[in-house]
């Protein structure tokens, strides 16, 4: 099979646990670039949140963020759009209050909460921006976000979510990482953005890879041809994977890309030569 476009998880999937592209990803995301290849970065962050890593590759793809509720081209003009209803957005945050938790939205690509805390640091801290400090947030007649996101310390968040999806089974509720509970739009996933992505480029899902790592990388790895997991990834998505690569800090993404798409791309040259 000869793979045409790669979408790519960022955090603990691409980037190693120090929040870096280890340099052989890199070269090899590159090589299958210059290749032909699409290599498409799709991640829970906002558009500000991955740009760097984006251009530190020096991508022209369109680029899938916030877990799949936006999708930009490489001039930064949105191409699709799915956010909650800001009815449910104040009911989250309302819960998130009644239950004592850090909640933030993000607003124009800013991220934004009400107060400075630990669990706002420790966010920004792998985010890599600021955020906004905007205690009135509930006083704004519209909150228009892709999603809210709770960060929950680990020993409580499996009780909040199963707490949240009986309160909001009209969302889509899913844990991105070990503190993470990302609430969306019930059709938002990296899935259907990914099929959207596919579908702008003309590329059939069966020549499409999908790498990930974590619960909401899952409908991206079943939507595509070859769903590859991490094997740092959480035992949902081991599962759910076709193929196991090494992990993100053994730079795995690199194996993946040097043996579905440069040397399948090489043997093709070597058959026409």
């Amino acid at each position: 099979m000869s793979y045409k476009l790669i979408a790519i998880d960022l955090d603990d999937t691409l980037l190693s646990s120090a929040g870096v592209i280890p340099e052989r990803a890199a070269r090899a995301v590159q090589a299958a670039a210059a290749r032909g290849a699409l290599a498409v970065l799709c991640t829970g962050r906002t558009k500000k949140g991955m740009q760097r890593y984006y251009d530190e590759l020096g991508l022209d793809t369109l680029m899938i963020t916030a877990g799949g509720a936006e999708v930009y081209d490489a001039s930064g003009r949105v191409l699709f759009s799915r956010g909650v209803d800001p009815a449910l957005v104040r009911q989250v945050l309302e819960f998130g209050d009644r239950i004592g938790v850090h909640s933030q939205v993000y607003i124009d690509g800013e991220l934004v909460y009400r107060e400075k805390s630990r669990y706002s640091d420790c966010y920004e801290s792998s985010y890599g921006h600021p955020g906004i400090v905007m205690p009135n947030l509930l006083e704004l007649p519209e909150i228009i976000t892709p999603k809210v996101l709770f960060v929950i310390d680990e020993d409580k968040i499996a009780a909040v979510k199963k707490e949240a999806e009986k309160l909001f089974p009209m969302l889509t509720i899913k844990q991105s990482k070990p503190m993470y509970l990302e609430f969306a739009h019930p059709s938002v996933n990296k899935g259907e953005a990914l099929a959207f992505a596919a579908n702008h480029y003309g590329v059939r899902r069966e020549e499409v890879i999908a790498v990930g790592d974590t619960d909401i990388d899952i409908p991206m790895l079943e939507y595509a041809g070859l769903g590859v997991a991490v094997a740092n990834a959480t035992p949902a998505v081991l599962e759910a994977a076709d193929i196991i690569c090494p992990s993100n800090d053994e730079g795995g993404v690199a194996d993946v890309i040097e043996k579905y798409i440069l040397e399948t791309a090489h043997e093709s040259q070597t058959q026409v030569g």
